[in-house]
């Protein structure tokens, strides 16, 4: 098979010559200290011109795809608001294109001080606020150049996050997430007018992308959005269902009606397990991260929701990736073992592969994939 009819097959829950791998996307990247050491020790020698600036993952690079055997190809936004667009005097502070402060907590940055934060009207969503303009056009920057590159190579074709965080989170990042978490409580009315209006923009800016994707691309990747930690949910599944499934399923529909074949992929850490009937609900096709907790059981995941969801990702970053060698085969062994019958699984990291993962381990990675993941499984 070539990789887009391997990863195709696999997400349409047939079961294709062997497991798919993904690395690269929005949420299961390489941090760049990674890179580096990966480009010295696969001799790739000069790195590649960083795609976007100010953050710890900045390169997209198609040799080290290639080299690793990856399925997935990526083309990403030519701007985005969650990235750096006014500059201060600190080199570890930045505004984003909403106007909200964010510092460097390394490798990552978080936002501080969010602009809403002494919000105590609902007009002051607008008149606090600069919302960025979907129809400028530094979003789409070539987009539409990349997408028919990689449209023409036999690679799946993911078009990563049009901005890094979500409905949810971006509603934290503005109005501050202990205070929007009280607001869903004490304050209705402020905060559906908060997610709405985040909403628009996101499915603004998400309406742009797809036009200059045009028919180039086989899947793309919502906004990031966690809903749980380690141990259970943030919010209850009401409240879930009551903010943000609608506003999800408003994202999911402008897709779909743009081009009904896409694949859309949610990206949500933690225990998220309560949440995964309504994620189906609202029409996703292919869940990251599948984060591999105690108080996730993916083996009961995939007999539950295996025939209705796909999933992407599932490999320990925490313990197994930065271990040895022999760590890492036995998680991929593992993740087969619990995911894979029956396809409906794409291989890839539950989170950004760090600095702390020894170079050598992401070649054993991938290699294992392909060692043990061809179908039928052994």
């Amino acid at each position: 098979m070539t990789p887009k009819q391997r990863v195709l097959s696999a997400l349409n829950h047939e079961e294709p010559d062997q497991i798919p791998l993904a690395l690269g996307g929005g949420p299961y990247g390489i941090v760049d200290e990674l890179y580096f050491k990966l480009l010295k020790h696969i001799n790739l020698r000069d790195p590649v011109e960083p795609f976007r600036h100010g953050h710890s993952i900045s390169y997209m690079d198609d040799r080290l795809l290639e080299a690793l055997g990856v399925d997935t190809r990526y083309v990403w936004p030519g701007a985005s608001p969650s990235s750096p667009v006014v500059e201060t005097d600190d080199p570890d502070k930045f505004l984003d294109g909403y106007g909200q402060t964010w510092v460097r907590a390394k490798p990552y940055y978080y936002a501080i001080g969010g602009i809403l934060s002494e919000a105590s009207d609902i007009k002051d969503i607008e008149t606090m606020m600069t919302w960025p303009d979907p129809s400028d056009a530094k979003w789409t920057q070539g987009v539409a150049e990349r997408a028919k590159q990689l449209h023409e190579s036999d690679y799946f074709v993911v078009a990563r996050m049009v901005t890094s965080h979500g409905i949810y989170q971006t509603a934290c990042d503005l109005r501050e997430t202990e205070t929007f978490l009280l607001d869903m409580a004490m304050n209705p009315e402020f905060s559906q007018a908060l997610v709405d209006r985040v909403t628009d923009n996101i499915d603004g800016l998400l309406k742009v992308y797809l036009e200059a994707c045009g028919d180039y691309i086989d899947m793309i990747e919502l906004p990031g959005d966690d809903y749980a930690g380690n141990t259970n949910l943030i919010m209850s599944p009401k409240m879930f269902r009551h903010y943000f499934k609608p506003a999800i399923q408003r994202l999911v529909r402008t897709i779909k009606d743009y081009r009904s074949d896409i694949k859309v992929m949610l990206h949500s850490d933690g225990a998220i397990t309560p949440l995964l009937p309504d994620i189906i609900e609202i029409g996703i096709d292919v869940v990251h991260p599948l984060e591999p907790l105690p108080a996730m059981d993916l083996t009961a995941i995939k007999a539950e929701f295996g025939d209705q969801l796909a999933f992407l990702g599932g490999i320990d970053i925490s313990h197994a990736m930065p271990g040895s060698q022999d760590d890492v085969i036995a998680e991929v062994k593992t993740r087969i073992n619990q995911l894979g019958a029956g396809g409906g699984y794409v291989l890839a990291p539950s989170n950004h592969l760090q600095a702390d993962v020894p170079p050598e381990n992401v070649v054993t990675m991938c290699e294992a994939t392909r060692s043990f993941g061809q179908y039928p499984l052994k």
